[in-house]
């Protein structure tokens, strides 16, 4: 879908959008006391080994995927030899240790995968290698920048809890963007709303985006 740079034009009166500044960075204080909205601290510090330092049975790779007790992990890199298995998906299981440590493993994760078995693609989770950033609520690790989505109409957005969720994505310390699609659905003096967001001290060509399936 296209992105469309929200012009400079007069605001919208109809259209309310997030609270006050002031408000806003009150509400930023209170959410930086709560443990659900701050960045969870780093699950280990080591890095992944590299390929030659791996076993035949061992693999690391990329948590794509969790549900239930299993974990789906595609394969980044294997012992020399077998690496026509790069990309391929396992089915783990986590260490009970790891379990037993409350070292937690979450998608997103860079893991160290032992007893492969490459015929069945099933292995166990034996490590968790450090995490650039985490976020708590969903919990996701190795996020590089966060997409805050909302609709323009149908539903229009409510300004409480759009202020809500971008105080969320802020205090999490990892980049974000605002979003806001169903741009045809309205008429265009909506995009008056990036003037609103400027005024909130975010800057619009960079931080704010407008998605229209019409052009």
């Amino acid at each position: 879908m296209p992105l469309l740079p929200p012009p400079s034009t007069a605001t919208l009166p109809h259209l309310r959008l997030p609270l006050p500044l002031p408000q806003s960075l009150r509400l930023l204080h209170r959410a930086s006391r709560h443990p659900r909205l701050l960045p969870a601290v780093a699950a280990a510090s080591l890095p992944p080994p590299p390929p030659d330092a791996l076993l035949p049975s061992q693999a690391t790779g990329l948590v794509a995927a969790s549900q239930a007790n299993f974990m789906r992990v595609i394969v980044s890199s294997t012992a020399p030899g077998l690496e026509q298995h790069q990309g391929t998906d396992l089915l783990c299981v986590v260490r009970a240790l790891l379990k037993k440590i409350r070292r937690r493993v979450l998608v997103g994760d860079r893991v160290l995968v032992g007893a492969v078995d490459w015929t069945d693609r099933r292995g166990m989770i034996e490590d968790v290698f450090e995490r650039r950033s985490e976020v708590v609520d969903p919990p996701v690790a190795n996020v590089d920048r966060l997409v805050v989505l909302f609709s323009l109409d149908q539903p229009q957005p409510e300004p409480a809890t759009l202020t809500r969720f971008l105080v969320e994505a802020e205090s999490t310390g990892i980049p974000f963007v605002l979003a806001f699609n169903k741009v045809e659905l309205v008429d265009d003096q909506v995009y008056s709303v990036g003037a609103r967001i400027g005024s909130l001290g975010y800057q619009e060509d960079t931080f704010l985006f407008f998605i229209s399936i019409l052009s």
